[in-house]
């Protein structure tokens, strides 16, 4: 039963017996009558305390052949435990039957205390946590995304090599995870594809309810001949009810850190999180404490107070998950109703690549690999592959990982996963076999620890037989032997020293050994410093050092400066740029000079202006050698079209969601995101917002305070969530008051009285009569309009003639006159 209705029982205790005579001290087990007369068998509705602490609640209780039943409802309620309690047919429990509950009846206070431990009470969790977004919406529409480049010089992919200058020993990574592996030669065929006098790139996109459909490539010009070369065709679809995401046609294959992505041509289905931004997958710790009496929570985490929240007494935890990665200490500091402080320190660590127990994200993926991507249309293997890959929290502290490939001649099985050692970080490690053609085993161990004052990453992998991939069947062979070993230290709370070691056996930039030590420095605002020295011991004259600053300047201008020396050769560089303000647009610049030995030159400037149509960029570029030399000029540009709501409309690129928003017609209406104005509506009523989080919560509002007096706004405010690369149509229905104030007055000439209704006819809604007989009809029809009032037990009626110039004007005074009421 509610605790209004309660309350409404406690406060007619008296009528209902609960004062009662004659009842001697019991001597029962757990029980305590403070009263000088026995209770009668009955209901009893009574104000409940926990161990001291009033619940501000009526209770029910039940007084059956002299002892106190409650239900499991009320247990609820008052927050008890109630698992492991028999309950009867009824579902109540005679109080003597909980072991660790005490009660004292007071019949004077008709109250009665529980006394139990904290562990027989609900742990209340204090703090507020992020509501789910809305659900998404979509809408009807299409995208086109451009991005033309036209150059004036073509320059080769060796001549341009040849002219510029490598100032560090190249680490070849990239070779593991979500970006597919690429060969020397499928480079420079993508590059010479494109390496044309014009070249457009374009995404077409349709969107709708039941998916996108997407359509990428390049047309080129060169010598009067024009050629498309077709990336990506596919359709996508993503529920956020299940969480699961269906592709057909183009994609990547899922991977992990230790596998490989290829590109495939088939169908795929995802279960991720990425449609519920609001959802914390991996395990947070649990803070919380218990509370003896009302008290104050703050949560700090490494120092900075996260968390302020007050516990209502009994146990307690802090919904808000810390905003940490990696090692800290979280304190907890309570303070009670007498000014007492208590501090608990604990520490934590969190690593988001853990799954928290139960959660699992998996992909499959069949098809036939790609070929060529960036150099040919189509250009597919002639037998079907599948992939997938599967990550499952076993528990808080192991994350299983798996992942299997299927081919002609190639099956590729591997497992491992991620082991939390507590508060000392985070172990992973796999183990991959592959049969077929050939055979091998890849196997790969890692150690991550991130703490404020220093961080340790270390990881291997390595291969064994002939071991095979997917990505093999594209000619990129696997590494034979990669490893990675970083540490960190934080000397000071400005300045950083990391010391890197990195290894990479058989890949196409050849083998390479290479030690980096590398400082870090900040000072201030506006000046950072940065000094690396390094060496790869695979390759003759490799070690160096590469040093400079960095000076930010007012008005988003900064300036750098840097020196290097890179076996032989010696180069200082000086650049300076001005970005872009991204909200507001405008002009940017960006100007660079450097030069060494070996008559190495090179020169750039460009500038750049970001509308609200579209990006443009200006650049001039000259580079040279003792061996070879280029100078190009270029102009870039990139932007979208939208067609939405029977409109076409020209934006900045939009790569994720947008929204088009409408005023139905009205133009020049302020449109403002997150509280801050973005634009304001052309004169259709149209303004697209051309990056708005997808799946995520959205605040879209307009101001209303310069419209005119007769405009009529229905909403103001809109909360949306719009699906990954779709559009939402964001419509502020604005319309003009057809209306004006009326005054009615009775047969005597006197007002009718404040608080009548009247209604017009043809209209179910009333308007009600205000001082002076004045009432406000919104919409009046042109001529004549019947309205009718109730004035007590009488009717009487009235007819109002009106005429587009009364728009928003006082009328009358109008008779109203009586009839008899029906």
């Amino acid at each position: 039963m509610g605790s209004a209705l309660r309350i409404a029982f406690h406060c007619l205790g008296a009528s209902c017996g609960l004062c009662v005579v004659g009842w001697p001290a019991a001597a029962l087990s757990g029980a305590n009558f403070q009263a000088s007369q026995e209770p009668v068998d009955g209901p009893y509705y009574l104000a409940a305390f926990i161990n001291g602490l009033d619940r501000h609640l009526i209770v029910r209780l039940d007084r059956v052949d002299g002892r106190f039943y409650i239900g499991a409802d009320e247990l609820g309620e008052l927050g008890v435990v109630t698992s492991g309690l028999t309950f009867d047919k009824d579902r109540r429990i005679e109080l003597e039957a909980i072991a660790d509950l005490q009660y004292s009846y007071h019949a004077d206070d008709q109250r009665i205390d529980f006394t139990m431990p904290s562990a027989r009470l609900q742990v209340e969790r204090i703090g507020s946590v992020n509501p789910p977004p809305p659900a998404p919406i979509t809408g009807t529409g299409l995208v086109l995304n451009y991005a033309a480049n036209l150059q004036g010089t073509r320059i080769s992919y060796t001549q341009r090599l040849q002219a510029q200058r490598t100032l560090a020993p190249a680490a070849a990574t990239g070779y593991y995870g979500s970006t597919p592996p690429v060969s020397a030669s499928d480079a420079v065929n993508a590059y010479n594809a494109l390496n044309r006098t014009l070249n457009v790139g374009t995404e077409l996109r349709f969107f709708s309810p039941i998916g996108s459909i997407v359509n990428s490539g390049y047309t080129t010009f060169e010598s009067g001949q024009v050629r498309y070369l077709r990336q990506d065709t596919y359709w996508t679809y993503a529920s956020t009810d299940s969480l699961l995401t269906y592709t057909a046609g183009d994609q990547m294959s899922s991977s992990l850190s230790w596998s490989r992505s290829v590109r495939l041509g088939g169908f795929g289905i995802a279960h991720n999180f990425t449609v519920r931004p609001d959802l914390v997958t991996f395990p947070v710790p649990a803070l919380g404490g218990s509370a003896v009496v009302p008290t104050t929570v703050d949560l700090y985490i490494n120092g900075l107070r996260q968390f302020s929240g007050l516990a209502n007494g009994g146990p307690f935890l802090v919904n808000a998950p810390p905003s940490l990665n990696g090692a800290g200490q979280a304190t907890l500091v309570y303070r009670d109703e007498l000014g007492r402080e208590l501090r608990v320190n604990d520490l934590l660590y969190v690593d988001p690549r853990l799954l928290s127990q139960g959660l699992s994200e998996w992909s499959l993926e069949a098809g036939y690999p790609r070929f060529s991507y960036g150099a040919r249309s189509f250009e597919y293997g002639s037998r079907p592959v599948a992939n997938g890959t599967l990550r499952y929290g076993l528990s808080n502290r192991f994350t299983l990982e798996s992942h299997v490939e299927v081919a002609k001649g190639l099956h590729n099985l591997g497992a491992g996963g991620l082991l939390s050692l507590g508060r000392f970080g985070v172990l992973n490690g796999t183990l991959t076999a592959n049969r077929g053609d050939t055979s091998g085993e890849q196997a790969s161990l890692g150690y991550q620890y991130i703490s404020p004052r220093f961080s340790i990453n270390l990881q291997g992998i390595r291969t064994y037989g002939s071991y095979r991939d997917l990505g093999s069947m594209l000619g990129v062979s696997v590494p034979g032997r990669q490893m990675h070993a970083s540490f960190s230290v934080a000397i000071t709370p400005r300045q950083n020293v990391s010391l890197t070691y990195s290894r990479q056996d058989a890949s196409i930039l050849g083998g390479s050994r290479i030690l980096l030590l590398g400082y870090n420095a900040s000072f201030g605002s506006r000046i950072s410093l940065f000094a690396n020295a390094f060496r790869d011991r695979d390759q003759p004259q490799s070690g160096g050092i590469y040093l400079g600053a960095v000076v930010n300047l007012d008005r988003r201008i900064s300036a750098s400066f840097s020196a290097s020396r890179y076996g032989d050769t010696s180069t200082l560089a000086v650049s300076a740029n001005q970005s872009v303000d991204y909200d507001k647009g405008g002009f940017g610049w960006n100007v660079l000079a450097d030069g060494g030995n070996g008559g190495y030159r090179h020169f750039l400037g460009r500038l750049d202006y970001q509308g609200n149509y579209g990006n443009v960029s200006a650049q001039v570029e000259r580079s040279s050698t003792d061996n070879a030399s280029f100078t190009t000029r270029s102009l870039y540009t990139t932007g979208s079209l939208v067609w939405m709501d029977g409109a076409v409309l020209a934006s900045r690129p939009i790569s994720d969601a947008f929204a088009m928003v409408s005023t139905d017609g009205t133009p020049d209406v302020p449109v403002l995101r997150e509280n801050r104005v973005v634009g304001t509506t052309n004169s259709g009523g149209h303004l697209l917002i051309p990056d708005l989080l997808s799946y995520d919560d959205n605040h879209l509002s307009i101001d209303t305070l310069n419209l005119p007096a007769d405009a009529q706004v229905t909403t103001d405010q809109l909360q949306l969530a719009p699906r990954s690369r779709s559009g939402v149509f964001a419509r502020f229905p604005i319309s003009s008051y057809q209306g004006a104030v009326v005054i009615l007055t009775d047969e005597q000439g006197q007002p009718l009285p404040v608080g009548t209704p009247v209604t017009l006819k043809g209209e179910t809604e009333a308007q009600v009569v205000g001082y002076d007989g004045k009432v406000f009809f919104p919409q009046l029809q042109l001529g004549g309009n019947d309205v009718s009032a109730r004035v007590g037990e009488l009717m009487c009626s009235a007819q109002i003639s009106y005429q587009p110039s009364d728009t928003m004007r006082t009328l009358g005074p109008y008779v109203c006159h009586a009839k008899v009421s029906p």
